[in-house]
């Protein structure tokens, strides 16, 4: 069912780092390194079972650590002139990983990360943007530990699924698509507003199958905290069946 929750509890070590060379313009390749620990994982509930309401056998057992560590390559192609706030331009940025058993990862496996962004202005003056933004997230090999298997908000920049509940949907490969309309309400840009509405898709363990689409909405208030570099501050609201919240950020979301 769609409805069905469990929370699980653990610690969490994370270190994240690459380092990209520019190839051409507007072009760039790199290398870097991801470790993942997730220490103690165990349901809030004890009387619970993680392996049989999640049908996943990797990185679930109760009290049971997990492990992922190794390398990373990374393309980029960014024509974009600000990444703060974004004016018109495309993004894109694929992440293969590589988890080898001889660099203490619980089990071998690989995952592909491909993210895309545009960027349309609808006008030669102020902001008044048209924003789109598409990933697609997926495992290769079949021995991922469960809390690194695609989820929903946790994509590279942890900022996917406003209006939905953090992990809420998970599964070996994830599908996301994100659109938001940006405007100026007063004519300095001091003040503005978003509107946005995505929608994700993750495969079922049991079919490996996309069986769902879990949508969400909301918008947001646009307070610029910098002129010179058109950094905002954002407050956004989204909703989807079953949760709602508050975002905040330092800069667009996408």
């Amino acid at each position: 069912s769609t409805d069905a929750r469990l929370r699980i509890n653990y610690s969490y070590i994370r270190l994240y780092a690459s380092a990209l060379k520019k190839i051409k313009p507007y072009f760039f390749a790199g290398l870097g390194y991801n470790l993942d620990y997730h220490i103690n994982i165990r349901p809030a509930d004890d009387t619970s079972s993680i392996p049989q309401f999640t049908k996943y056998a990797y990185g679930t057992a109760n009290r049971s650590n997990s492990i992922s560590s190794g390398p990373t390559l990374n393309l980029l192609f960014d024509t974009r002139v600000n990444s703060v706030n974004p004016l018109p331009g495309f993004y894109a940025n694929l992440i293969l990983r590589s988890n080898p058993d001889f660099l203490n990862s619980s089990k071998g496996w690989y995952s592909l990360y491909i993210d895309s962004r545009k960027y349309v202005t609808l006008a030669d003056r102020g902001q008044n943007v048209l924003a789109f933004w598409a990933y697609a997230w997926t495992t290769l090999g079949s021995a991922a530990p469960y809390l690194n298997l695609p989820a929903i908000g946790w994509d590279a920049e942890q900022r996917s699924g406003r209006g939905i509940y953090s992990r809420r949907y998970t599964g070996n490969t994830l599908l996301y698509f994100e659109t938001e309309y940006r405007r100026d309400i007063t004519h300095n840009g001091l003040l503005g507003f978003v509107l946005f509405a995505n929608v994700n898709t993750v495969t079922e363990q049991d079919t490996r199958r996309f069986a769902y689409l879990h949508p969400a909405a909301g918008g947001g208030l646009r307070i610029k905290f910098n002129k010179k570099t058109a950094t905002n501050v954002g407050i956004d609201f989204g909703f989807s069946k079953g949760h709602k919240g508050l975002y905040f950020t330092l800069g667009e979301t996408f």
